[in-house]
């Protein structure tokens, strides 16, 4: 929405420097005018674009801020304590801005479960938890010694193995 606003903007301000450079044209014959309006309008639409291009570039690198991250990572902290939670994997998140209210992450995130646990209860415990602090998510969940995920997690791979506290990554 904004860059459409951004948009009707611009194309305002270009055709008010369009008449004023043709009124000041026919005032004082100089034929500069008409350059120096097409330079003023090239300012305008780059002003304009950088506030939309700084905003589209933070949500494809799914950048939250630093204070949010730090209640995040709190919050992240507690999920291997949860009753059948192994390990956690592969989390990313980023702000909810639909609705133009930026108060709420999504996220995706990929959970061990613990050998014997309910797959299904791990999934739900580990969801209400992070709906409870705001984070709408959804979880990929295997049980422990099934080694089919993509992101490796519980894999042995050359030199140790693939820990979920050591590769988490925002």
């Amino acid at each position: 929405m904004q860059g459409i606003y951004l948009h009707i903007l611009a194309d305002t301000l270009g055709s008010a420097a369009v008449i004023a450079s043709t009124v000041l044209t026919h005032l004082w014959p100089w034929a500069g005018w008409d350059p120096l309006a097409s330079f003023l309008i090239a300012v305008l639409i780059l002003l304009s674009a950088i506030p939309l291009v700084k905003s589209s570039a933070r949500r494809l690198l799914l950048t939250i801020p630093d204070n949010v991250e730090y209640n995040l990572r709190e919050t992240l902290s507690g999920v291997p304590a949860l009753k059948g939670v192994a390990s956690y994997a592969a989390p990313k998140f980023w702000i909810d801005d639909r609705n133009g209210v930026e108060d709420k992450l999504l996220g995706i995130m990929h959970v061990m479960a613990a050998r014997g646990a309910d797959v299904e209860d791990v999934r739900d415990r580990v969801r209400s938890y992070l709906l409870e602090r705001g984070i709408d998510i959804t979880l990929q969940v295997e049980r422990e010694g099934e080694a089919n995920c993509w992101c490796n997690m519980g894999r042995s791979l050359v030199g140790g193995t693939h820990g979920p506290s050591s590769s988490v990554h925002y």
